[in-house]
């Protein structure tokens, strides 16, 4: 008897297989890129939260020594001119939020009557829809 060998018996993978393999590799690595995006955007909210209550912390001290609340954050970093009991620095750098712009500052009563207003736009930055701010107040 003569044995016959098959050719269909070969060891490998087809085409389909491999991409097969390549379209499910490619599916779990784009979900992977979402859950780290979504875990990075809110490492980068809770910063900037914790950035704004620091500053409201910092802004605190300086109207509890000098009477009133600051023209400027820079006001909280290096005396200005013409403030008594100043005790500062309050703090050792203006901080900015999670994601790299400056904080929004401004030394007026706020509609609620606040004594100041202060927020970070958010992740949109400038222009972002007011609902999108992180405002020191809401936290």
């Amino acid at each position: 008897m003569v044995s016959v060998r098959k050719l269909s018996a070969r060891p490998g993978f087809t085409l389909a297989e491999i991409l097969i393999a390549i379209a499910i590799l490619g599916i779990i690595g784009a979900v992977v890129f979402n859950v780290y995006q979504g875990v990075q955007e809110g490492a980068r909210k809770d910063a900037t939260r914790a950035q704004l209550k620091a500053v409201k912390t910092a802004i605190n001290m300086f109207e509890m020594h000098t009477g009133r609340v600051p023209a400027k954050l820079k006001d909280l970093v290096k005396k200005p001119s013409g403030v008594e009991d100043y005790r500062g620095p309050y703090m050792e750098k203006v901080p900015k939020d999670g994601w790299g712009r400056r904080l929004v500052y401004k030394p007026v009563k706020d509609a609620t009557g606040k004594p100041y207003t202060l927020y970070s736009y958010g992740p949109a930055g400038r222009g972002a829809p007011k609902k999108d701010w992180i405002n020191v107040w809401k936290l």
